[in-house]
């Protein structure tokens, strides 16, 4: 049974989204015709946003015809503003946006395993806003209960409970989520018509994530896409605690150069990395089934280089005749930190609008970082 303040809050959030996604200001005939209210309930409304500061009268506009001129609203980006931190495992970066997903602000200082609560705390002080909402990007596996459980990038974090204590210390509401989860929940919203996903973070270390219906896949104990949890698991002969190498060293960009240059020896390093991890991605896929493969981190700036022999080891593997799409992701850096900050104004909906479950505005934040 829907209820009066459930109608009243899809109402609200109907016509913010008008408002916001419209960059202009517009008339209560113009909300109404938008969302299909009728003027009265628009009237409501723009009252029940005007109290908590996300819709403000615009000026009058000066049409020289007869009669009183029309009413116009606009949204109130400076309502709020949203933070996102990405924990690395030697920095903390920040972002922060308005209400309307506009950058205000990012920082970047080094994370303190003395102290990293103090460390987190202090990359949003570095940027001089007190947010309304914060989302976090964490290096490892979270518990059902939120916490860190396990992280080879960041250990001095496994035990803390960073949504409770930041939400004490900030005041304001904290939510988080690994970081490779993140990058594929941001990834998604960048070509949503694939509503099931599998992201692929190659870089210096493999990770795997999925969106399924649009939504990350948690499983019963938030272990879904952990792979590196199995005793004894290496994804390539090259591995060596989860972490990646190469005849060049820790770093794969100069042997994907030479591969990319022709260089022989360097694309049949290439091609046997692919090789290595194509079976336990085709397995994977097998058991979800996703529209696309999103392949992400610092490996994918390779482009094809990379890609093609990874599609010719999946492609000996799966006998379907349907493989799944397999592209780049378009967010090779602020994947995560993007993530995070659609995950803030998701959780923090109500601090952030006074309504619950605002959509976050997914188009500007996927544009300021491209």
């Amino acid at each position: 049974m829907t209820t009066a303040s459930a109608v009243r809050h899809s109402n609200a959030r109907d016509c913010l989204l008008v408002l916001r996604d419209a960059g202009q200001a517009l008339t209560v005939a113009e909300l109404a015709s938008a969302t299909g209210l009728s003027r009265p309930t628009v009237d409501a409304v723009l009252q029940d946003l005007g109290a908590v500061g996300a819709a403000v009268p615009a000026p009058v506009a000066t049409s020289g015809a007869a009669g009183r001129p029309a009413r116009r609203f606009s949204f109130e980006p400076a309502v709020s503003s949203i933070a996102a931190l990405d924990i690395g495992a030697r920095t903390v970066r920040c972002l922060v946006t308005d209400a309307a997903g506009e950058l205000l602000a990012q920082a970047v200082i080094p994370l303190s395993s003395a102290d990293p609560l103090e460390t987190l705390e202090g990359a949003i002080r570095e940027t001089g806003h007190a947010p309304s909402a914060l989302g976090i990007a964490a290096p490892g596996i979270l518990g059902p209960d939120g916490r860190i459980t396990q992280s080879l990038a960041t250990p001095g974090l496994v035990g803390l409970d960073l949504a409770g204590e930041l939400t004490r210390r900030l005041g304001c509401p904290v939510a988080v989520e690994n970081d490779i989860k993140l990058a594929a929940f941001a990834e998604h919203h960048r070509d949503a018509e694939a509503d099931s996903m599998l992201f692929v973070q190659l870089g210096n270390r493999i990770s795997v994530a999925a969106i399924l219906e649009g939504r990350i896949l948690q499983g019963a104990h938030r272990l879904a896409g952990e792979l590196g949890s199995q005793r004894g698991m290496r994804w390539t002969a090259n591995s060596e605690r989860g972490r990646l190498r190469w005849s060049t060293g820790d770093e794969a960009k100069p042997l994907l150069d030479r591969a990319a240059r022709g260089d022989a020896a360097a694309q049949r390093e290439i091609e046997e990395f692919c090789i290595q991890i194509a079976p336990r991605l085709a397995t994977v896929l097998l058991t979800l089934d996703p529209a696309r493969v999103v392949i992400g981190g610092g490996l994918s700036r390779a482009g094809d280089t990379l890609l093609d022999p990874l599609r010719r080891a999946l492609d000996e593997l799966l006998v379907t005749g349907q493989p799944p799409e397999l592209v780049a992701a378009r967010l090779t850096t602020d994947g995560a930190l993007v993530g995070a900050l659609g995950l803030a104004f998701t959780h923090g909906s109500t601090q952030v609008f006074g309504i619950p479950e605002v959509p976050a505005p997914w188009s500007r934040l996927l544009d300021a970082r491209a």
